[in-house]
């Protein structure tokens, strides 16, 4: 039986498909799930079909309750086959992880004597009053503040505070339970963050250790709101061209 705890979900179009207990995901699933995107895995060929077929990444099950399932990088390579939005996505995660690994690269021996100090400021800080969320992220290796900490509250693990008539008020926080374990505490505006609590070393270590879910979240969600921007665009084309005036 495969750990599937250390493999992600996969998200496709708005549809999320996980593996199954040998750490395998079903293509076929996803051809039922998304019939008019996707092509049937048997049709899905071409050198990369090839490759991880000889790798031993796809296997195929007969019978009523087969179909043909694939690892973590074949379903990738399937999904960016027959999706261009998961394509481009997929491209873009790697361009900007590709682009800062370079960047640290480069400026590692450069700037180590010199942000030391800052890192020990930081850390005393977290240890300290705490570090504000824009902070957090930037030793976490969180990307995209913002955009994370609504990602958070769709992993379900931040949430919107809201007033006594349900309405929401007020950025993202994390639940009770992360103050209680002192993952984060609470504080004044007045202290110079507007979320109104910081992140402690508890905290900052699990935003570590969600870093990748986060930034991959983010991303997957500027894509979707891509795609709706580029067909509610389309959508304005047609009726614009059929609502041409009768002269």
């Amino acid at each position: 039986m495969h750990n599937t705890n250390t493999l992600l979900p996969i998200a496709i179009e708005g549809h999320t498909f996980k593996p199954n207990v040998e750490g395998l995901w079903s293509l076929t699933e996803i051809n039922k799930a998304l019939p008019d995107l996707t092509k049937p895995p048997a049709q899905w060929r071409g050198r990369d079909r090839d490759y991880f077929e000889r790798c031993a990444n796809l296997h195929t099950v007969r019978g009523d309750s087969g179909g043909t399932y694939a690892t973590e990088r074949a379903t990738i390579a399937y999904a960016m086959a027959c999706s261009l939005d998961f394509y481009v996505m997929v491209v873009d995660a790697f361009v900007a992880m590709r682009n800062h690994a370079l960047s640290e690269l480069r400026h590692k021996d450069v700037l180590l004597d010199a942000n030391m100090p800052k890192a020990s400021a930081l850390d005393m800080k977290a240890r300290g009053a705490g570090l504000t969320w824009t902070e957090a992220c930037r030793v976490a290796g969180i990307q995209q503040p913002r955009l994370a900490l609504d990602a958070l509250v769709s992993m379900g693990a931040f949430v919107y505070p809201v007033d006594n008539f349900g309405s929401r008020e007020g950025s993202p926080r994390p639940h009770k339970s992360g103050f209680e374990k002192t993952a984060f505490v609470k504080v004044s505006s007045d202290f110079g963050n507007r979320e109104g609590w910081r992140v402690k070393p508890r905290g900052l270590d699990w935003l570590r250790s969600k870093a990748e879910e986060i930034n991959l979240k983010v991303a997957e969600e500027k894509a979707r709101k891509g795609k709706a921007n580029r067909a509610s665009k389309t959508r304005l084309k047609k009726v614009l061209e059929n609502s041409s005036p009768d002269y």
